[in-house]
């Protein structure tokens, strides 16, 4: 019985030591909503739209909660917090919180035993176009893909070359989310922007293409593609990290420092109310009022960082300024790319 115990005891411990090593990688992470009721409308029904994140070929969630509202799957890869309902007070949060685990990828190109897939997703699902973000239609488009075509030997080397050549075409523009034709036309934009050329490229081809659009835990914005390959399933790919660190290789890696709220564009309908193909990352809201007024949103973080669009930096920066790169590392010296400061996103030239 004694020697029963002992072993009892040893797998108590055992598995208590597992438990704590595998919290040590969780992150408890809030999204919030904070609105302002501005003048005095009297407002006779709001609406109000999250994304909210699920489990994936990149993160694990868990113990997804919210103050209000409800969560509704759109499909196997996308949820939302809706809240439809009253607003009588002048300042009203809408909160989402959950523990987050990321998983870093990097595909081993010379071993196809080992397919990126966890979520059971058509990937047939990611080859349509909108006409606004997507248009597979586009004669630009069209014109640079079947260039890069020529002179690729398959669907993976194709989906490379297009990666580089987003990469290295077009220039980094402050701004946020500009349709297909916009982008085409100013021969730049953001991480989206750059993200939407490589996916129409994508899916001009018949190759599953997608947005992951989601934010940093410290604090802003990001997006960056994946498409999918039979040998090897969802292959990430960030064109914007390549634009501003050609040195670097982002072709097939993710490193696990972000949390992804929703993948591909966000299409809902309920009732008499319906959003078609927009890029959710923050929050969506609807009203009808009557008299005088507004309302206006603000998107924060658990960390309680304001998350906003990349800024220039206008002034010198401070020694007390703490500045990492993408990766979360900490920099003692800045050169031409996109950084993290003070928990802003930010682009240094």
């Amino acid at each position: 019985m004694k020697r029963i115990h002992t072993r009892f005891l040893l797998f108590i411990f055992l598995y208590g030591v597992a438990l704590f090593v595998n919290a040590q990688d969780e992150i408890c992470f809030t999204n919030t909503t904070s609105l302002s009721v501005i003048g005095n409308p009297n407002i006779t029904r709001f609406i109000a739209i999250m994304p909210a994140p699920v489990t994936n070929e990149y993160q694990e969630i868990s113990l997804l909660r919210s103050n209000c509202g409800e969560f509704i799957s759109i499909n196997e890869a996308s949820k939302i917090l809706f809240y439809d309902g009253a607003l009588n007070e002048k300042t009203f949060d809408i909160h989402e919180s959950f523990y987050y685990r990321s998983k870093k990828i990097n595909i081993d190109f010379s071993n196809k035993s080992k397919k990126n897939i966890v979520t059971d997703v058509n990937p047939n699902n990611y080859l349509n176009s909108d006409g606004i973000y997507i248009d597979t239609s586009n004669e630009t488009i069209a014109q640079i893909g079947n260039q890069l075509w020529s002179i690729s030997n398959s669907t993976l080397d194709y989906a490379k070359h297009c990666y580089e050549y987003v990469a290295s075409n077009y220039r980094y523009i402050n701004g946020s989310w500009r349709t297909l034709e916009e982008i085409l036309e100013i021969k730049g934009g953001e991480c989206g922007d750059f993200t939407t050329i490589f996916v129409n490229l994508l899916r001009y081809k018949g190759i599953p293409a997608r947005h992951n659009i989601g934010v940093w835990v410290s604090g802003g914005y990001h997006v960056w593609a994946d498409f999918y390959h039979e040998d090897y399933g969802w292959v990430p790919v960030d064109p914007t990290f390549k634009n501003s660190n050609p040195q670097e290789e982002y072709f097939g890696r993710y490193d696990g420092n972000l949390i992804i709220l929703s993948q591909d564009l966000t299409t809902f309908s309920r009732s008499d109310f319906s959003i078609q193909n927009i890029p959710l990352q923050t929050f969506y809201y609807w009203y009808r009022y009557q008299g005088y007024g507004s309302i206006s949103g603000t998107h924060k973080t658990s960390n309680n960082y304001l998350v906003t669009d990349i800024k220039d930096i206008d002034t010198e920066l401070t020694e007390s300024d703490k500045i990492y790169n993408l990766q979360g590392i900490m920099q003692n010296s800045t050169r031409r790319g996109i950084y993290i400061i003070n928990g802003k996103k930010v682009f240094i030239e």
